[in-house]
């Protein structure tokens, strides 16, 4: 619904106005749309760190677990990795249902901290004398929780852009977790290898770039 003055596909979705109103007259100044652009950027990078600290993480989890408790099995991996993925389910309906009624940075604020403070808490699991498969798995969870912040992410930008902003930002968004998810494994074995071992990958890298497109046009040929 288009206000006075404004057109339609550059209305915010959320706004002070009771619902309903058409009583949109108010000229967005530079100042403003700096400080909204900024939020989003910085949710932005929220998000691909988020997604490069799992993808770092989740590789790491099964040779951690064996060095810090030698009764841990492959199933009990599965419930650690699993215990993601229940508290993101958990939390993003309790972050939802906050962001509805109170404002949005409270959530994002508290599920940063709460991620903060479990990756802390999974980084010295193995300071415990005894039951440190335990605290990993609670670790995992409280994890989890914090990345259930997601939909609230969305949720504010979607609310800080216009219609006509708003596939572009919301497909930025997407594409910075891509991004994450990508690059997460590729950090960590650049950080455990040697020197010589890094001058490979780099070559076959180089390599690949170069070979990628003359392999594809031949094979669009054939």
């Amino acid at each position: 619904m288009a206000g006075r003055g404004i057109p339609a596909e550059q209305e915010p979705l959320l706004g002070d106005r009771p619902p309903g109103s058409r009583e949109w007259n108010i000229i967005e100044t530079q100042e403003h749309y700096k400080s909204r652009w900024r939020s989003i950027r910085i949710l932005y990078l929220t998000m691909f760190l988020s997604s490069v600290g799992f993808s770092i993480v989740v590789m790491s989890i099964w040779p951690y677990l064996q060095k810090i408790d030698k009764t841990a099995d492959t199933s009990f991996l599965g419930w650690v990795i699993a215990s993601f993925s229940l508290g993101q389910m958990v939390a993003s309906p309790v972050f939802g249902f906050w962001s509805n009624y109170r404002p949005r940075k409270e959530p994002l604020i508290v599920s940063i901290f709460i991620s903060v403070a479990a990756n802390c808490l999974y980084a010295y699991v193995h300071v415990p004398a005894s039951h440190n498969k335990y605290y990993m798995l609670v670790a995992r969870g409280l994890v989890g929780f914090g990345a259930g912040n997601v939909a609230v992410v969305r949720s504010y930008i979607a609310g800080a852009t216009t219609l006509q902003e708003r596939t572009s930002s919301m497909a930025d968004t997407s594409a910075c977790q891509a991004l994450g998810f990508i690059l997460g494994p590729e950090n960590i074995v650049w950080m455990t290898q040697d020197d010589s071992v890094k001058v490979l990958i780099l070559k076959k890298q180089i390599q690949m770039k170069f070979r990628f497109p003359r392999e594809v046009s031949i094979k669009l040929l054939l």
